[in-house]
């Protein structure tokens, strides 16, 4: 279909396993990209699908990576910035150390791979990249890194979609809803339902209990939302977030306050 590969980075578990697998059966040149070789590997020999170690913490890595894939597919159709890190921590808890490790992750990683893919794509007059952030507009206890790094990708969005428009490159946001059960992001749910004091069957059940669609977002669902976003009808979407969270945008909500004040009576956890 495409002219050139899609990079979808953290492709090789999760969300960015499905995205691939959903683009790879769209017809694209899909490239995995992530810094874990077995990971990659058994993912792209499942899928059937390219890959190139990349660690988007690293800039020398990156700007090797992204220049290596496109001289090797004859361009870049296209980047998902997918892979990210998450911790589960009050603000009084969170290390400077912590901190800054997210946003080397998935800020700073989400800038680094979009300035060289943009670079490219400036100079073919084509591409799309699309940065997987989360549900804007509330808080979240327990979540200050994690979602000040993914509101920080929402700005380079807009800024890098307006800045690459006249060069024939779009750029667009997907914010995923709650996507926990066999995904990394339980890990990080079941972290925050200890926090609350609650059971992981009170703590699931209080969570689908906010969403209007009554269930859990699925990696399948993100990916149909990249495969729309890359597909041939958005051409004249760009600087757009799309919200992929079973209604909960329209209708958030977050644990009780008295949960909250009771986790943090409670002190950090080990």
């Amino acid at each position: 279909m495409s002219t050139g590969a899609i990079i979808v980075t953290g492709g090789g578990g999760g969300i960015g396993r499905a995205i691939a697998k959903r683009l790879h059966a769209d017809g694209h040149t899909v490239v995995i990209a992530d810094r874990d070789q077995a990971v990659a590997e058994s993912a792209a020999s499942a899928i059937g699908c390219d890959l190139e170690l990349i660690d988007i913490g690293d800039e020398a890595s990156v700007i090797s990576g992204v220049k290596a894939v496109a001289a090797r597919h004859g361009g870049l159709y296209g980047v998902v910035n997918n892979a990210g890190i998450h911790m589960q921590a009050l603000v009084v808890e969170t290390a400077v150390e912590d901190w800054d490790r997210i946003f080397s992750v998935n800020t700073r990683g989400t800038f680094l791979m979009s300035r060289e893919a943009a670079r490219i794509m400036a100079a073919q007059q084509s591409g799309q990249i699309v940065n997987i952030i989360t549900k804007l507009g509330f808080g979240n206890p327990f979540s200050s890194a994690y979602l000040s790094s993914k509101n920080a990708i929402w700005g380079l969005t807009q800024c890098l979609a307006i800045e690459m428009a006249s060069s024939g490159v779009r750029v667009n946001a997907i914010a995923p809803g709650h996507v926990g059960p066999g995904t990394g992001m339980e890990k990080a749910f079941r972290a925050k339902a200890e926090k609350l004091g609650k059971s992981w069957d009170d703590f699931e059940a209080d969570v689908v209990a906010t969403i209007p669609l009554h269930r859990w977002c699925t990696p399948e669902d993100v990916a149909g939302g990249v495969s729309w976003l890359m597909g041939p009808d958005t051409s004249f979407v760009t600087g757009e977030l799309i919200n992929i969270t079973g209604g909960f945008q329209a209708y958030a909500s977050t644990p009780s306050a008295d949960s909250v004040r009771a986790a943090a009576q409670r002190g950090p956890t080990k």
